[in-house]
């Protein structure tokens, strides 16, 4: 029976009872109070229906995933399904072929099979995902090799034989690469004659840097609905081998190659750009928080190649300090000189103490023309406005 039906019936039901009980309201002399009577009734039960109507509505509402959960199970589904476990359209929505694309693999690598990801077994989806999306070449050769194909890269990831990513530099370091951004902030600048000019010029423009990505990170993250603090930076952490290769890059290869690198990174990780972008505004910060080097530097080049270029500052400092990479003057050039194509009038308080910086870093560069016939190190002299 239709709930139209049902309260047809119930209507008629009242008209009869009314009658029953009341005799003489059937009587024209009494008519108007048997219509009283019927529309109390029938009031009644329409502020009866609203009442549950809205309550219903309410539930649902309260029930309705945020926007941050829609973009974490898009990111699980996106993952699920390039290891070939089937979560159906990447929707956001947690549904029941989601759902047991999660029992499949919680099934496969030997977890509690709930159709819910734990927050670890969450992690590690998905920086394997990530770590197969830049280490793409060997996991096609795996994936060829192993008898569980694609899913056999979960398992080869799970036992601790990642691949190595492609195009890393030695893992060693010198003394100054290794030094960390709050101890090279903290210490006295240095006295040879070579150095002078980068210690006392260009040191507090990168430390003015780091300590603005910093404050921007912490309010950014202070945004993100669902995570804790520990958890984000735990997340960033996570992403930082990801980003080994294009860091390795920055001081081999010219910027328009690292800066594309980072652009068809991003387009196979499938994340949203903007998406991607707020993950990496915070992620800088943490990286310099944690004196993390690898995850700011990374960070920052996939900034630059997000159409933010006011973050390939970032990357001219470390090259031109050595701090975190090789030092080489002549490739942060072309990282700096991204910043001074941008020319756009400042439109957070940010990117205006970028603008500062970079008036500052004109005047430096200027010196250190007039200073090279005398053996200083020479950087490019080139014309900054806002």
């Amino acid at each position: 029976m239709s709930q139209h039906t049902a309260f047809l019936a119930f209507l008629a039901l009242c008209m009869l009872s009314l009658f029953v009980a009341h005799p003489a309201a059937a009587q024209p002399s009494g008519g108007g109070l048997l219509r009283e009577r019927i529309q109390d009734r029938v009031q009644g039960e329409i502020d009866k229906r609203a009442a549950q109507t809205r309550a219903e509505i309410e539930q649902q509402m309260a029930a309705r995933p945020s926007p941050a959960e829609i973009a974490q199970v898009r990111q699980i589904q996106t993952a699920l399904t390039y290891f070939s476990f089937d979560a159906g359209p990447v929707d956001g929505i947690m549904g029941q072929q989601t759902r047991g694309a999660i029992q499949d693999i919680q099934a496969f690598l030997d977890y509690p099979v709930t159709g819910t990801l734990t927050e670890s077994e969450a992690q590690f989806l998905m920086v394997s995902y990530q770590q197969a999306q830049a280490n793409s070449v060997q996991v096609e050769q795996i994936a060829a090799t192993h008898p569980d194909g694609i899913k056999g890269v979960l398992l080869v990831f799970r036992d601790g034989a990642a691949p190595q990513p492609t195009g890393v530099m030695p893992s060693f370091r010198t003394a100054g690469d290794s030094q960390s951004t709050s101890a090279f902030c903290t210490q006295p600048a240095s006295a040879t004659a070579s150095d002078t000019f980068m210690d006392q010029t260009l040191r507090p423009l990168f430390c003015s840097a780091a300590e603005a990505a910093i404050a921007q990170s912490d309010a950014l993250a202070a945004t993100a609905v669902g995570f804790t603090p520990a958890q984000i930076d735990a997340q960033c952490l996570g992403f930082a081998p990801v980003l080994v290769s294009l860091v390795a890059s920055v001081s081999e290869d010219p910027a328009s190659d690292v800066v594309q690198g980072a652009a068809d990174f991003v387009q196979r990780t499938g994340q949203d750009p903007q998406q991607m972008s707020g993950i990496a505004r915070v992620c800088l910060g943490v990286g310099y928080r944690l004196d993390q080097l690898d995850l700011a530097i990374g960070s920052a080049v996939l900034l630059t190649a997000l159409d933010a270029p006011a973050y390939a500052e970032y990357v001219g400092y470390h090259l031109a300090l050595g701090i975190g990479i090789y030092r080489n003057p002549m490739l942060a050039r072309a990282w700096f000189e991204r910043v001074i194509r941008n020319n756009a009038e400042p439109q957070s308080d940010f990117e205006a103490q970028a603008a500062a910086r970079l008036d500052g870093l004109q005047s430096a560069l200027m010196q250190s023309g007039a200073q090279g016939a005398t053996g200083a190190v020479q950087l490019p002299a080139f014309s900054v406005t806002k």
